[in-house]
């Protein structure tokens, strides 16, 4: 298992250590923009989340990986419900409330809740906007990675918290509490820099307590103060026990109740003893009705002369069978629509400090372009393998480097590679020579000015 976490700025990956008995930080990558600027923007997003793991791929496997994601509390919306016996379920009154409270807002947000074991009936609800869930869905899932779990941190932050401690975060004199009081989740952020102290509370039934920065400095068991890796710690720590935790990846409803998951069961109700003479009164007279209508139809058919077999009609069958295509033919055709756009990029006469290309992303400079390119689907018969097409992009560029991972395709192995060049002028050429075969597939191309080097990611299947 493999652990990320996912602020406003950054994402973070952790994995365990040689000892495999803790966890190390593998690798931090800054988000070019701030999620929450565009959490709306649906392209932009998955560009961001991309790059993101783009370059965290040039020193962590991360194909054939299950992993778990953490949610920063800054991207994700908070409210608390008390059950109302006025809705027949508390689902109905989630929904209804949470339109109550975020408007038309709540068509873009995806919803979890959980009800605590104390207080009862009180149920706090989290919301992530369906744009952040589903482009961090398809863009691990796009790196060969299988999501287990996407929970939002303050879920593991209180799992395991009694009702009178509180989940602390520290940056400098400005902390973050967490906690499931009495009263329900509660959830507010304290500043202690410079003369004035300032409390700031984001949701709870609850007035803040008094907390002194003294209090804080203390070893007291009232405040569990929490970093990154002792976070991923927790989590790795709840999964294996099997400890309910909100899970985006689990369906929209309340997903906790009295601190047990929330199982969605299918129940069969037997019918009565009795003899339903009522259904088979209705299935009869249906009969009936069938065979009455069937009959009107053939007779006001029947003197048609397309019932007549002796007269012969010269019809010429146009319909075409559509080609059902193998996943090594949808591979290439994705593949030469991603090389058709780099080769637009690299011949054009625009200058770029960055792009990215894949089949569904095209952005030079930041910026999304426009591509309506007609591209001929003529593939090449040869194919090549993975250590002589090796051979020939060395001999195009001696000093590219390269890390491969292994998947399977079509029951065959496949080389998953990423190419590292330092030397842009070569890249053209690698492009030709890779369009030479029909086992070979450019899957994504990105260049970052600021490392001056280029990538591609290439999946090789074995003739």
């Amino acid at each position: 298992m493999i652990y990320f976490l996912i602020d406003n700025n950054s994402l973070s990956v952790y994995n365990h250590s040689t000892n495999k008995q803790s966890f190390t930080l593998a690798d931090k990558v800054k988000f070019n923009t701030p999620l929450s600027k565009i959490l709306n923007k649906s392209k932009k997003l998955n560009s961001v989340i991309a790059r993101s793991l783009d370059k965290i791929s040039e020193k962590v496997a991360l194909t054939n990986n299950r992993v778990s994601i953490v949610v920063d509390d800054s991207l994700l919306s908070h409210s608390i419900v008390i059950k109302s016996k006025k809705y027949k379920t508390i689902n109905d009154q989630l929904k209804k409330e949470a339109f109550l409270k975020w408007g038309d807002a709540v068509e873009n947000l995806y919803f979890i809740s959980e009800e605590k074991k104390s207080p009862k009936n009180v149920y706090h609800s989290i919301a992530i906007h369906h744009f952040l869930r589903e482009k961090i869905k398809l863009n691990f899932n796009n790196f060969g990675m299988n999501i287990a779990y996407l929970v939002p941190l303050s879920s593991v932050l209180t799992a395991g918290l009694k009702t009178s401690q509180f989940a602390t975060i520290k940056n400098g004199k400005k902390f973050t509490f967490f906690t499931n009081s009495k009263k329900g989740f509660m959830f507010f952020k304290a500043n202690f820099s410079g003369e004035n102290k300032s409390f700031e509370k984001i949701i709870g039934l609850l007035d803040i307590p008094k907390i002194k920065l003294k209090d804080l400095d203390k070893n007291s068991l009232r405040f569990i103060f929490f970093n990154r890796l002792k976070i991923v710690e927790y989590l790795d720590n709840f999964i294996s026990k099997d400890v309910p935790l909100l899970n985006f990846v689990e369906s929209s409803r309340a997903q906790i109740i009295g601190g047990k998951n929330n199982s969605i069961k299918k129940t069969y109700n037997p019918s009565n003893d009795g003899f339903d003479y009522t259904n088979l009164i209705k299935n009869v007279s249906s009969f009936i009705i069938s065979i009455l209508f069937l009959t009107f139809v053939i007779l006001f058919f029947s003197d048609y002369k397309f019932l007549d077999t002796s007269e012969q009609l010269n019809v010429q069958n146009t319909q075409e069978l559509k080609k059902i295509l193998s996943p090594r033919e949808v591979e290439l055709n994705t593949s030469l629509k991603v090389i058709n756009k780099l080769e637009f990029v690299l011949s054009g006469n625009t200058k770029f400090n960055d792009f990215i290309v894949t089949d569904d992303i095209f952005e030079v400079n930041n910026q999304e372009v426009d591509f309506d390119k007609n591209i001929s689907a003529i593939h090449s018969n040869i194919s090549t393998s993975f250590n002589d097409l090796l051979i020939k992009l060395f001999e195009i560029d001696s000093n590219c480097k390269f890390k491969v991972f292994n998947t399977i395709l079509e029951n065959k192995d496949v080389k998953n590679l990423v190419l590292r060049f330092e030397n842009k002028d070569s890249v053209l050429d690698v492009v030709h020579e890779i369009k030479n075969f029909n086992n070979v597939f450019l899957r994504k191309a990105s260049f970052i000015n600021d490392e001056t080097s280029l990538h591609l990611y290439l999946t090789i299947i074995e003739p």
